[in-house]
């Protein structure tokens, strides 16, 4: 399914969120995606894991993360050019999916935009991010888009019905809960960065 395959991209992503965010002081920022990027990430990781400093990473170096030491997990996936992007408080995921690996019960509920849909399509998922327990988050689905086309709530709901791990107690229809890294005890989106703050230290 569709969702399916960006909600695993977030997860998925989510669990690696080790590799970003600087310390209290301000980091210049990454805004393009790139290798260096990639190793901006890793090098605030592992900051927070040995110094227990509290990183933020930029969309750009978590997108980087994804794409330069994440790439197996989506070298046989469906999604193409996995991008994440935070906005405020809001996480956004965007990809671009083969048309010939869309269902076509999935395709048929579009009706007939489904004939106006490229060969390789536009999928994008916004939502929030909120701390289940310490090393446990959970992201809400608010929106999910199809190319242009707004997917139903009761659409995209009756997907994350699907998902495994919903009877978790606590969470709620709209939300897929995902396990932090180790050292990590808290996530959170604030002002267009990812914040990651380790566990207490022994």
């Amino acid at each position: 399914m569709i969702l399916l395959v960006l909600l695993a991209v977030l997860a998925g992503g989510a669990w690696m969120f080790r590799g970003m965010i600087p310390g209290p002081w301000q980091d210049r920022v990454v805004t393009e995606v790139s290798e260096a990027a990639a190793a901006s990430a890793e090098r605030k990781l592992e900051r927070l894991r040995e110094e227990g400093d509290t990183v933020r990473l930029s969309g750009a170096e978590f997108t980087s993360y994804i794409r330069f030491r994440m790439a197996e997990r989506f070298s046989t996936g469906d999604l193409e050019l996995p991008n994440v992007a935070f906005a405020g408080e809001t996480v956004k995921v965007n990809g671009r999916l083969p048309r010939d690996r869309i269902p076509e019960r999935d395709l048929r509920r579009l009706g007939p935009a489904a004939d106006f849909i490229a060969d390789t399509a536009n999928v994008s998922v916004d939502g929030k991010m909120r701390m289940l327990a310490p090393g446990r988050a959970a992201l809400k689905v608010e929106s999910v888009k199809f190319e242009i086309l707004p997917i139903p709530r009761e659409h995209f709901l009756a997907v994350l019905d699907r998902v495994g791990g919903m009877d978790e107690p606590g969470l709620e229809r709209d939300e897929v809960a995902f396990q932090l890294p180790p050292g990590v005890a808290a996530a959170r989106v604030e002002n267009g960065m990812l914040v990651l703050a380790p566990g207490t230290r022994r």
